[in-house]
């Protein structure tokens, strides 16, 4: 142990800095002019900062978990938009009741439409520190971008709501519906499933973790 001697020739260039600080030279002259040279060669300084603009890129793109608590707050409060509707205009408020939800949910595309499209940011977003940019400028969105990257969120919550519709005045005029309904009712169930499901392994799967969405809307989601 009394013989050890470092091999600094191993360690990254944040660790030779944290050496040449921390070094006593008077006691080991050889060991801190063996830092020294180490560190004065570009190479390894180019390296070492090649390396820390990696790190920061591959954080600046870490925004599942960011992205994922927004969206739960988000929900949160847009179930309390609802509640608050249906107070106002008499209905009765059920987490069941699919009509409603697809209101719901059609009402959330378009705040979401607005929200990133004015702001980058939904209020969950703005408190989880993430923001939506274009993609190729990473510069700011402006509504008919967002439009693009909410449309098919949108387009599945318009039709969810006139299909719930179509079988509600079926039920009222029939007291039933034709069998060609309940297939476009089971289809359309299997699709939006689907949808959501390659939205969330899109996202696994990338380095910049874009979301189907982002690919529609040539979107980014970055931390702020």
């Amino acid at each position: 142990m009394l013989n050890y001697e470092p091999d600094f020739s191993t360690y990254s260039y944040e660790e030779l800095l944290d050496a040449k600080r921390n070094i006593d030279k008077e006691s080991y002259p050889q060991r801190y002019e063996t830092i020294v040279q180490l560190l004065s060669d570009p190479t390894r300084e180019l390296n070492a900062k090649t390396q820390a603009i990696e790190e920061v890129e591959v954080n600046k793109y870490s925004t599942f978990w960011p992205r994922f608590w927004a969206a739960i707050i988000d929900g949160i409060v847009f179930a309390i938009i609802l509640y608050i509707e249906c107070l106002v205009f008499g209905v009765e408020y059920s987490t069941q009741d699919k009509f409603l939800q697809a209101l719901n949910g059609v009402q959330f595309a378009i705040y979401a439409i607005f929200m990133h499209g004015y702001f980058g940011q939904t209020l969950g977003k703005m408190l989880m520190n993430v923001k939506v940019l274009n993609h190729d400028t990473e510069s700011e969105i402006g509504v008919k971008q967002a439009l693009r990257r909410e449309s098919v969120n949108l387009a599945i919550n318009i039709s969810w709501v006139v299909i719930i519709m179509i079988v509600a005045t079926s039920l009222e005029m029939s007291g039933t519906i034709s069998e060609s309904l309940s297939y476009t009712v089971l289809g359309f169930g299997i699709l939006a499933m689907i949808w959501g499901i390659s939205e969330f392994v899109t996202m696994l799967f990338n380095d910049k973790r874009r979301a189907l969405h982002d690919y529609i809307g040539k979107t980014v989601v970055v931390r702020t």
